[in-house]
């Protein structure tokens, strides 16, 4: 079973049909509802930030949750430069971005130590090591994720529990529609490869980190060389 977070946002959505082939899915979203009806997934409406919440789902999923891969997407981006940037404003994205992760993975880590399997993968992005002026929230939180996999994986590893993270780049998706030309000029200049990602590159990568037994702990850059 994938259970996959921010399942109705950009990068999320794009990548929920080519999920279905690899497995059921649950799909977590918690303001925009999923519009898309797909053959082996279903929709549920939840609070990652809320521990109520979670322990719901995890009873009201039940049997359901068995060979479980958390695929975390959930994320929100609060753009300012370092001076500018909101006390609530940082705590806002770091809720979203890490300690929602934390809490939902912490909530499912029981059952995936009785199954003796489960996979843990985090979504993170370019902007975490490269340092990207504008986005000091996201950037930090991101760069969390990667501590936060590498503990998993140490504590989890010999209980066929393994936890990594996908550096995530610039990808062919509806936030990217959204940018003006000019921007989206200067994204694509930046890229070595001169091109966006697709969501099959991303389905890939779990793909493979889901039968990789042996893969722990890994950073895997999906971004096309950057």
């Amino acid at each position: 079973m994938i259970i996959l977070t921010g399942a109705s946002g950009s990068i999320g959505k794009s990548i929920l049909p080519l999920l279905t082939e690899l497995d059921s899915v649950i799909a977590i979203y918690k303001n925009n509802e999923i519009d898309e009806v797909l053959e082996n997934v279903e929709p549920f409406k939840l609070d990652l930030n809320s521990e109520d919440e979670i322990k719901n789902f995890i009873k009201t999923m039940g049997p359901k949750l068995k060979n479980i891969t958390i695929i975390h997407g959930a994320s929100i981006s609060n753009d300012s430069l370092a001076i500018n940037c909101k006390t609530e404003d940082w705590d806002e994205t770091m809720n979203c971005n890490l300690r929602a992760d934390f809490i939902l993975t912490r909530s499912l880590l029981s059952t995936m130590v009785n199954d003796k399997w489960g996979r843990v993968i985090h979504l993170s992005s370019t902007a975490s090591v490269i340092g990207v002026p504008g986005t000091i929230a996201y950037s930090t939180s991101k760069a969390g994720l990667i501590g936060m996999s590498k503990v998993i994986s140490k504590e989890y590893g010999r209980l066929g529990i393994t936890s990594n993270v996908l550096m995530l780049g610039y990808f062919n998706t509806s936030l990217f529609d959204t940018l003006s030309e000019k921007h989206k000029k200067n994204i694509i200049e930046s890229i070595p490869i001169k091109r966006l990602g697709e969501p099959n590159n991303i389905v890939n990568g779990i793909e493979y980190l889901i039968k990789s037994d042996y893969v722990n702990g890994s950073i895997l850059n999906i971004d096309g060389g950057m």
